[in-house]
């Protein structure tokens, strides 16, 4: 499984995001948002209490707006005064959720999808399922509300995420899967407006180089590529601390002393070998310790 740090070496390489959020990135994983591309796969009328209050129960004037769902119908509502759209999800049915995120893997990339702990406690089960390698396009996640209440989610929310592992062989792309599995919504009868399949159908959303182009280009990578720069740098000098200084003189005086040591020796031997010793057995064992030490930081680093 890769951490934070594997992930985001494999930006642009193995792995792209478009729009690439940074904050939904964590320690070995990264979270994808709710997009406003949902379909309810049941029926149900929906009151509205304002904000992200709705229930199926009519409690009279106290209800804002009126809301007939049926299958295939899209499960967003918008609150106009709020400026919000909310994720609908009726009791006891499944909802075909789009993430917002367009994501591409390389042929060397696997993963998975996962529910979050904040999203299972409230009752929403969604099925786990895996990211093949080459896979281009948004993500359709099924959400299934096992409560016997409405549940709403803001549009723009987490609510699922995603881990990744590295295949030992790299395979090549077999399957031409339509990009965000749009297919898959005509199948459950979904109800697509024109502007809906022009929005999943761009091309750009099921070749790699063209994601990966989205993603380099946008302000939120290069403001991160901007910030780790800075960050490196900043490792850099912090490693050179007091502490750090004082060892490494500490073994600039020690490497001193072993030598006129060795020379010593040497002067009283009728064999003068220890200098010859010292710096083709113990300079060259410090030197090689010193070189992988840097390497590791400089490799850890990037």
């Amino acid at each position: 499984m890769l951490s934070r740090k594997d992930i985001e070496k494999e930006f642009g390489k193995e792995l792209c995001f478009f729009p690439l959020i940074m904050e939904n990135l964590k320690e070995n994983s990264i979270n994808m948002t709710i997009s406003e591309y949902a379909w309810t796969q049941g029926r149900a009328t929906v009151y509205w209490y304002g904000k992200d209050k709705f229930s199926v129960l009519n409690e009279g004037k106290n209800v804002k707006a009126t809301n007939h769902f049926k299958a295939g119908q899209k499960a967003i509502f918008t609150d106009y005064h709020q400026n919000k759209m909310y994720l609908i999800l009726l009791p006891h049915k499944t909802t075909l959720v789009e993430t917002k995120e367009v994501i591409a893997l390389g042929n060397k990339m696997g993963g998975a999808v996962h529910s979050k702990v904040g999203i299972v406690a409230q009752g929403i089960g969604d099925t786990g399922t895996m990211l093949g390698p080459g896979y281009c396009g948004h993500l359709m996640v099924s959400l299934h509300n096992i409560t016997d209440d409405v549940i709403a989610l803001e549009v723009g929310s987490t609510f699922i995420s995603l881990t990744f592992d590295y295949l030992n062989t790299g395979v090549k792309r077999t399957s031409a899967t339509v990009s965000s599995h749009y297919d898959r919504l005509l199948e459950h009868k979904c109800e697509l407006s024109a502007e809906d399949k022009k929005y999943f159908n761009e091309d750009w959303k099921s070749d790699f180089i063209s994601i990966r182009n989205k993603m380099v280009e946008s302000e939120s990578y290069k403001n991160y590529k901007k910030s780790s720069k800075n960050n490196w740098r900043n490792e850099v000098k912090e490693y050179f601390t007091k502490r750090n200084f004082i060892a490494t003189l500490l073994v600039i005086v020690l490497l001193v002393g072993l030598y006129f040591v060795a020379v010593l020796l040497d002067r009283n031997s009728k064999s003068p070998v220890w200098v010859e010793r010292f710096w083709n057995v113990g300079c060259s064992g410090l030197l090689g310790s010193i070189l992988i030490a840097i390497w590791h930081f400089l490799k850890d680093k990037k």
